[in-house]
């Protein structure tokens, strides 16, 4: 199946896609039910992760920054998507099942909201070797910092595990603790733990899903749902980006 990496490497090449991993798919059946290789296709052999840096200046504009950085989310994953669906295709080509594993949803809502994709995106891009979870939580790239978004692929196929470019990726330096002092939400520890929802509440706004959950029957499933119609993409907004913004890594 070198092949066909060598054709996903060409088209990501061609897409302007940097960063991109391939790594045996039971690497991550160690994760909760729900969130596992498996649980998206049960015959899951592959995982594939690639990401695409934002720019620098998204993060080191003087006026409306967050409001540049939710434009440009709001362009780039679906550019991720259309990708993802691309490579799906290349991969099923030559006989294999690939899932994509889009970069901004479906994802489940637990508890009181907090965010969980049906798989880590984070997790899926340390296993393939493209980068380690930061002290914010994110990813952290020899490269690019935490400045990657990223998507994924589960397959059926076989394919020979590699990381494009292959690089040591350590993580973000020991010694530094600037998105943790400066969190405005004291979301991210110095322990190691991320107060997600706390992060969550602080950093996205979205007015037409907090009208919708004004409504006194809303079941779990509305909720689900208004809130990927609602909250997703163009509807919801960052009123914050500081743990990136203040890297001086970015």
């Amino acid at each position: 199946m070198h092949e066909t990496n060598e054709k996903l490497k060409a088209f990501f090449n061609q897409n302007r896609i940097p960063v991109f991993g391939i790594e045996k798919a039971d690497q991550l059946e160690a994760e909760p039910p729900g969130n596992r290789p498996s649980d998206l296709l049960e015959s899951a052999e592959s995982i594939l992760c690639m990401g695409v840096p934002i720019p620098k200046g998204i993060f080191l504009c003087a006026r409306s920054s967050e409001q540049m950085y939710w434009r440009t989310v709001n362009v780039f994953y679906r550019n991720i998507d259309a990708a993802l669906i691309r490579a799906a295709s290349i991969i099923e080509e030559t006989g294999g099942i690939a899932v994509p594993v889009y970069g901004c949803y479906p994802f489940d809502i637990k508890g009181r909201g907090d965010f969980w994709g049906y798989l880590s995106l984070v997790k899926m891009a340390q296993t393939v070797g493209i980068g380690k979870m930061g002290k914010n939580g994110l990813l952290f790239n020899a490269e690019y910092g935490p400045r990657l978004l990223m998507g994924g692929i589960v397959t059926t196929l076989k394919l020979p595990p590699m990381a494009w470019p292959q690089r040591d990726e350590k993580g973000c330096p020991e010694e530094c603790t600037v998105c943790q002092d400066q969190c405005p939400a004291s979301a991210i520890d110095k322990s190691g733990r991320i107060d997600r929802l706390a992060c969550v509440k602080y950093s996205m706004k979205s007015p037409i899903f907090s009208h919708f959950m004004r409504f006194q029957e809303v079941n779990t499933e509305d909720v689900q749902m208004i809130n990927h119609i609602t909250a997703i993409d163009d509807h919801s907004w960052y009123s914050c980006i500081r743990c990136v913004s203040v890297c001086p890594y970015i």
